[in-house]
């Protein structure tokens, strides 16, 4: 297990870029992706710090010397970021290269930083986490359409608040999940694979949404491994797969009320 504490000169499709890791995810550095891209740094930096999606990401890259003006974004944001410019840019020529860089720039960073994270990575741990990065951008891109469809203030503000969730994900050092949480888990998929009704959430291709009273109730009671101690309940909140992404009032499609449940993202 490693942690960079460092700025890495970072190679995204056919560009290199400085990026750093927070602690949780990978920054980017903004103005030289910007230059590569043709784009007026100082103008297009202040469109995100005033987009009300992006802004809130856009900090300082870590490490990077104080007043250097190295803003970066985390790398679920930039995915974002760009999405938003090939649908706003007219110029084929642009269009074209916003594609390379969503299609090849993601793979490239994380072929590099998930082995410098990870070590010696095996190349189906690295290629797995390009994969769930893609799915990630393919549920960015549906979001962001839903968000410009949404018809109320509630369905923007529950949009943004998976936007948001989305923006920050993570890459980390590998790190052995528990046997409780394993346990966990494969009772929780087998009853679902056994067509147990006990997702809550009503994109469940997407989101998997737990009420631990109706899912004890489904499974009985006497199977301590769906007791929410307060073991289970710290382990729960570091899963990586289904990546945790908070606990919130459901519109459940099972019993169509609202119920507090555990919420994970299922890619």
């Amino acid at each position: 297990m490693m942690m960079i504490t460092e700025i890495v000169d970072t190679q995204f499709a056919d560009i290199r870029l400085p990026c750093a890791h927070d602690g949780k995810t990978i920054q980017v550095s903004m103005v030289p992706l910007c230059a590569a891209m043709h784009l007026d740094s100082e103008q297009e930096l202040r469109r995100i710090a005033q987009d009300e999606d992006l802004g809130s990401h856009l900090k300082p890259l870590p490490y990077a010397p104080p007043l250097s003006g190295s803003n970066a974004l985390p790398m679920g944001a930039v995915a974002l970021w760009l999405h938003r410019l090939a649908q706003q840019t007219t110029d084929v020529g642009q269009r074209h290269r916003l594609v390379v860089l969503q299609q090849e720039g993601f793979a490239t960073l994380l072929d590099q930083w998930s082995r410098l994270l990870q070590g010696n990575s095996p190349d189906d741990e690295v290629g797995a986490l390009k994969r769930q990065f893609k799915r990630m951008q393919a549920q960015i891109d549906a979001m962001d359409i839903s968000l410009r469809q949404a018809e109320t203030f509630i369905e923007r503000e529950i949009i943004r608040a998976q936007l948001s969730q989305l923006c920050d994900f993570p890459v980390g050092p590998r790190s052995k999940q528990s046997v409780a949480l394993d346990q966990f888990w494969r009772l929780v998929f087998a009853r679902i694979t056994d067509g147990a009704e006990i997702n809550h959430a009503r994109r469940s291709d997407r989101f998997l949404a737990l009420n631990f009273r109706h899912l004890r109730n489904v499974l009985g009671e006497d199977d301590k491994s769906v007791m929410l101690t307060p073991e289970l309940r710290n382990e729960l909140k570091r899963s990586r797969y289904p990546h945790f992404l908070g606990v919130r009032v459901v519109n459940s499609r099972i019993s169509r009320k609202s119920l507090r449940c555990w919420v994970f993202n299922l890619h």
